[in-house]
């Protein structure tokens, strides 16, 4: 297994160590206190150069990573520096290589070698009956099965030309995490790394996939990440690390070394990824184009069609409206907005180029972080989702962007950064002049 992680100037980590359970370990933190970097650590050790990336060039401090496992009677320690890699075997020094995973791969570490869950990693071949071969085969409670079960069913009967079309986020996740999981018990691999664990999902799915991971963790470790809005559905059974915020945003302050996010579609990493059962051909289908969605606009969820040249204006302009509005309803459900649905539910799409994308995610950031009063990071989320044509191959650089509001429970109102307050309503949002503030405000607190 692998039983701890030792860190010097890497990402937001100036010095850190943590040990991790022979099951799961639970590692949860907010937007910025590093939890991606400490996965990525672990991946730079058997990646190399390809996963590290050059963050802050003024820094001078040297990287030093540190993995220790336990395999049966040996420990052994494999390091990651800025300028070399080593492997301690029985106390046995031996030097590898920048790209090491062949040289690992010949030693019992190399089943070790982690398979990544992340919103970034895409390129899954959805195998509907090695999923259910995987989920037969695992002691699962009642509901838990049944709740599996019924959204494999239900996604197998949508099948066209080779890809299974699907309702929405939630089930894009849970069926992503079934299909990975079952390649990774396919393969016999030793150790999964979860980003953002649960992502969107609703308290009673999370705490089903909770019971199947707990399941799985018995021939398999499991270290996943996640934020702090599912802390409560952990129920306390578990062992908990909390990763404390960091001033990971101030440039200044990072070490020189970090994760490189690119590497999530580099060749190496899917190479090594999809491996014989995988290959890097999507086929969980969400957004068809000129097709309609099956959902319909309701409170809850908002469809926007981007028109005009600049679709990140377009989405600037009032991403923090709708953000407000969301967070300004008393109400215990995730609100969404949906960028590139029109009126009439007919999926759009909205294009974009790579550095569109990276500039649309930074400046969603930078707008709503002008909500006053200030709102946790982990309260939205924005995700970029490919749509797909008639044959169902991917259409390049389009995508429905999604924003999430998770429910957030504060006395007064929220309002932009121009002071303005919006409401939630079934047909959009509603800007409330100071009157009807204080009338809202005074019916909230005689309920």
């Amino acid at each position: 297994m692998l039983e701890k992680i030792m860190i010097n100037n890497f990402g937001p980590f100036k010095t850190f160590e943590m040990n991790f359970n022979k099951n799961i370990s639970f590692i949860v933190g907010r937007n910025g206190s590093g939890k991606t970097q400490l996965l990525g650590a672990i991946l730079s050790v058997f990646y190399g150069r390809h996963s590290i990336k050059t963050i802050n060039s003024s820094a001078k401090e040297d990287m030093h990573i540190s993995l220790s496992f336990k395999l049966h009677d040996s420990q052994i320690e494999v390091i990651r520096s800025s300028s070399d890699g080593k492997l301690f075997l029985e106390n046995h020094t031996r030097s590898v290589s920048n790209d090491r995973i062949s040289q690992l791969r010949k030693i019992d570490i190399g089943e070790y070698e982690p398979i990544i869950i992340s919103h970034e990693n895409n390129l899954l071949n959805f195998d509907i009956d090695l999923v259910k071969k995987h989920l037969f085969q695992l002691k699962l409670d009642n509901d838990a099965m049944q709740f599996l079960l019924n959204i494999i069913n239900r996604v197998e009967q949508t099948k066209v030309k080779n890809a299974y079309l699907i309702n929405s986020g939630g089930e894009r996740y849970i069926l992503k995490l079934l299909g990975l999981l079952s390649f990774a018990l396919e393969d016999k691999k030793k150790l999964i790394l979860i980003d953002d664990f649960g992502g969107l999902l609703d308290s009673y799915s999370f705490s089903l996939l909770l019971s199947l991971l707990d399941s799985i963790s018995r021939d398999i470790q499991i270290i996943l990440v996640m934020s702090s809005y599912h802390l409560e559905s952990l129920q306390l059974k578990q062992s908990i690390e909390i990763l404390h915020e960091t001033n990971y945003s101030d440039s200044s302050k990072r070490s020189k070394h970090g994760f490189n996010y690119d590497f999530w579609d580099s060749d190496l990493f899917i190479k090594n990824q999809l491996s014989n059962s995988l290959n890097n051909k999507n086929n969980l289908v969400q957004y068809v184009i000129n097709s309609k969605v099956e959902f319909e606009e309701n409170i809850d969820m908002e469809f926007k069609e981007v028109k005009g040249i600049n679709p990140i204006d377009s989405i600037i302009s009032s991403v923090d409206q709708y953000v407000v509005a969301y967070l300004n309803v008393k109400r215990n459900k995730i609100g969404k907005i949906l960028w590139g649905i029109s009126d009439d539910r007919t999926v759009v799409g909205v294009r974009l180029e790579y550095r569109e994308r990276d500039k649309l995610k930074r400046d969603v950031v930078n707008k709503l972080s002008q909500i006053s009063p200030p709102v946790p990071s982990q309260v939205y989320s924005i995700s970029l989702v490919d749509v797909y044509d008639d044959n169902m191959k991917l259409i390049e650089n389009r995508y429905i962007i999604e924003v999430n509001v998770h429910p957030y429970s504060y006395e007064y109102f929220f309002s932009t950064g121009k002071d303005e307050v919006f409401i939630k309503t079934d047909g959009g949002k509603r800007k409330l002049k100071v009157h009807e503030m204080q009338i809202e405000l005074t019916s909230r607190r005689e309920i």
